[in-house]
């Protein structure tokens, strides 16, 4: 679950994202923040997540959290690469 807050072209993008329970009620509420620099040629990408709510089972879930952004991020720099090769 989630809800876009702002996008800022092509700086920023700041969306609200929630974990469900198995009773469709919201586990913990992250504020991500994803900020685009231009370095050298190159996009450095600086995430930051917020948690605003958590209830008391988030901590297991949570726990994993760096973890799964590091490796959605590192596929996504595959994508990126692979595309990018493809235009060569």
């Amino acid at each position: 679950m989630g809800e876009v807050r702002e996008i800022v072209p092509p700086e920023k993008l700041v969306f609200m994202s929630a974990a469900l329970g198995a009773d469709g009620k919201a586990l913990f509420e992250i504020l991500n923040t994803v900020l685009f620099e231009e370095q050298g040629g190159k996009t450095k990408l600086t995430l930051t997540a917020a948690v605003l709510s958590a209830t008391a089972e988030a901590p297991k879930y949570l726990a994993g959290m760096n973890a799964g952004w590091n490796q959605s991020l590192d596929r996504l720099g595959e994508a990126v690469r692979a595309q990018t090769a493809g235009r060569g």
